[in-house]
């Protein structure tokens, strides 16, 4: 199995070496993983500078995987990174992902550019508005980050959601459209077990939203968005377990951007 979403002390908010990383791969016998840390913002309006890469860091970053994949012949260890989309970065991300040979793009979003001051998505107050609306605003910005060709995998589908107000009995309509996009643009959906390990005790995306992932055929990437060593595959047994329930899931492999399509059943 791959892990293709993990943090590195680049990120500032991550813990370990990225060699310590690959060696609990290693341990829990993870075939690839994808270093992916969040992508330079200058001059982001939100959020402080411990929650992503200074833009002087990316070419230590790669020069950093470069050197583990010589030390790890015999692992596979991938570059990517997690790229936030902020409405007016566009053309930014457009020049810095064209600079780079990474391998895997992760479409994220952790602010929403209407929302006031600092309301992220962990910490939203809007006493006026129905968990619907905020739901679709949420849910407005990955469509349109999908829209600028930039991405490649989305990751963290319904970071947004509460316990207690399941997305699909309030937004059905924006998730069908959400992977409609990715359908068009050939993206794949993240399976993220990071939520395992929060209040929301669930993976990210919802089973019934895997259902209709594999109904509209599309691959995806598993991950569990470690932030520090000991999380590396966190949750993969679970994991397994749902994607032995969903036999007709694909399984995206990317290198350079470019995805190949494994049956599921090949790997678990």
């Amino acid at each position: 199995m791959y892990d293709y979403h993990l943090h590195t002390p680049f990120c500032r908010h991550a813990r370990g070496s990225m060699e310590d990383y690959v060696l609990k791969a290693q341990e829990n016998r993870i075939e690839e993983i994808c270093f992916t840390p969040h992508i330079p913002l200058p001059n982001f309006p939100r959020g402080g500078s411990d929650l992503r890469m200074d833009y002087e860091d990316l070419e230590h970053y790669i020069e950093s995987v470069r050197e583990l994949q010589a030390r790890y012949p015999d692992h596979t260890i991938l570059c990517g990174v997690e790229a936030d989309f902020y409405a007016g970065y566009e053309t930014y991300l457009k020049r810095v992902l064209s600079s780079y040979d990474f391998d895997l793009v992760l479409l994220s979003v952790h602010f929403v550019h209407s929302w006031p001051g600092e309301n992220w998505l962990f910490g939203f107050e809007f006493p006026d508005k129905t968990i619907s609306q905020i739901y679709s605003e949420y849910f407005a910005e990955i469509k349109k980050g999908i829209k600028t060709g930039l991405f490649d995998c989305v990751a963290h589908l319904d970071l947004i959601k509460q316990p207690g107000y399941p997305v699909l009995q309030h937004n059905r309509g924006d998730v069908e459209e959400i992977l409609e996009l990715c359908r068009a643009y050939r993206m794949s959906v993240e399976i993220n077990t990071s939520g395992l390990r929060k209040s929301i005790g669930e993976m990210y995306p919802s089973r019934d939203i895997l259902d209709l992932i594999v109904v509209w055929e599309l691959p995806v990437i598993t991950s569990s968005d470690a932030h520090d060593p000991a999380s590396v595959a966190y949750g993969f047994q679970e994991l397994y377990s749902l994607l032995s329930e969903l036999p007709g899931c694909t399984l995206a492999r990317y290198r350079r951007r470019s995805a190949r399509s494994i049956s599921i059943g090949r790997l678990i």
